[in-house]
């Protein structure tokens, strides 16, 4: 059996696995094993060496993860104890992108466990097609550079959105033009701790309202939430977004990062719900 049949093949006992999971009362075990058959076909997909059959299979993939991360949410989207409310209604219903339902919180999801860091940790490489090299502590962030606010949706890939977020910090721009940006930069691959990366156009990094920021609603950003520092591209799905910034690279072409080599969009637009690999746009 190839490489690409066995991903299938995983796919289809998952999808077997929750047709079965409404039978029964508690569906947790269920939920268990899809997630199991999931996992089990993304470590097969790297074996897989056409790339454009291993993007549409990874998007399979994370269809069905991302269907089970929205079950699993149910439970985190009302008020978080650590943020203040958000309203969940709006007087102009097309302020909220299609398939987005608002919450008063703001859900924890992302990669890995959150560093144990605090703001003497931050270091902030900015590479790639610069004039020249630069490493950032979390002082020279907040000292060499005009500390702005902004107050922007946020937009989560698992349908959810909060509103009104109020986020501190300084723009991209300003840290990018500050190293020399090469003519020929069009993308970036922006990292963080401890392996993962988003893939942006270079204009999307900067815009007026994209942030390397460190407080949300004028409290530093705890450790869960992204602190002591992190992205905000108010415009793309929340996973471009990066928590825990260690590096900012130009390059003159797109590289796809983390999601994206996992079948996310490239994009991420959610006006056009560029949620996953061959996503309208």
């Amino acid at each position: 059996m190839d490489a690409p049949e066995k991903v299938r093949r995983s796919l289809r006992r998952a999808d077997e696995a929750r047709k079965a999971s409404p039978a029964r009362r508690d569906a947790t075990p269920v939920h268990e094993r899809i997630a199991a058959l999931l996992d089990e076909a993304r470590a097969e997909l790297e074996q897989v060496e056409d790339e454009g059959v291993r993007r549409e299979l990874g998007a399979a993939i994370s269809r069905r993860f991302n269907d089970l991360d929205q079950e699993g949410l149910a439970t985190m989207l009302g008020p978080s104890p650590d943020v203040a409310r958000a309203p969940t209604q709006v007087d102009d219903p097309s302020r909220v992108p299609p398939g987005q339902h608002l919450t008063p919180g703001l859900p924890v999801l992302h990669v890995g466990r959150a560093p144990d860091w605090d703001r003497d940790d931050v270091r902030v490489v900015v590479t790639g097609l610069v004039d020249e090299r630069r490493v950032l502590r979390f002082d020279d962030l907040a000292s060499r550079f005009e500390v702005r606010e902004v107050v922007r949706d946020f937009h989560c890939v698992t349908t959810w959105s909060r509103l009104d977020n109020r986020w501190t910090g300084v723009a991209v721009r300003d840290v990018l033009a500050d190293a020399g940006m090469k003519p020929a930069a069009t993308h970036a691959v922006v990292s963080g701790h401890p392996a993962y990366s988003a893939n942006l156009p270079l204009e999307h990094l900067l815009a007026d309202d994209c942030l390397l920021a460190w407080a949300h609603d004028g409290r530093p950003l705890d450790r869960a939430h992204g602190g002591p520092l992190r992205l905000v591209v108010p415009a793309l799905y929340g996973w471009k977004s990066v928590k825990w910034v260690t590096e900012l690279r130009l390059l003159d072409r797109d590289v796809p990062g983390y999601w994206e080599e996992r079948g996310y969009h490239e994009l991420g637009d959610p006006w056009r719900e560029q949620r996953f690999h061959g996503d309208p746009g």
